[in-house]
């Protein structure tokens, strides 16, 4: 599947030229990734120009933190100058917390979801608690045998 987003959108987000063969390569390979990731926690989206603004924005966060930071490095010293990245920007184009949330919306798919059933019309088993839990009346006739409550 194409990209979510173009390579100009990257170049403007990352605020320089992406020219070179080996520049126009990783910046492919960044927004297809990115893509793959949008495509996963959103929806399939196959025509690109049907794509909402927020999920293409997404897109184009992710593949320049993946551009900028291709080896993942959360920290980077030189003679004088040491750099520190938050965590988030040294996974590349996987997607943040937030970004996963503003995705919710546009999920296809449901969660599985588990709902009690139960047979009125059958009553539970003669070990249950209580009488009333198994649809029988309680005797106080010395008898421990229940009266059942019947049908309506």
């Amino acid at each position: 599947m194409e990209p979510l987003a173009t390579i100009d959108r990257l170049a403007a987000r990352v605020g320089e030229e992406i020219v070179t063969t080996e520049e126009l390569a990783l910046a492919e390979g960044v927004l297809r990734e990115a893509s793959t990731w949008v495509r996963h926690y959103g929806r399939p989206w196959e025509d690109v120009t049907k794509v909402p603004a927020a999920a293409v924005d997404i897109v184009v966060a992710a593949a320049a933190r993946g551009y900028l930071n291709p080896s993942g490095f959360q920290m980077e010293r030189g003679d004088s100058q040491t750099f520190n990245r938050l965590e988030d920007f040294a996974k590349g184009t996987e997607l943040t917390r937030s970004e996963i949330e503003v995705l919710k919306p546009y999920r296809v798919r449901g969660s599985v979801i588990s709902l009690a059933m139960s047979n009125p019309d059958r009553p539970l088993s003669r070990n249950a608690r209580v009488y009333t839990d198994r649809g029988y009346a309680p005797v106080n006739d010395g008898n421990e045998k229940p009266f059942p409550l019947g049908t309506v």
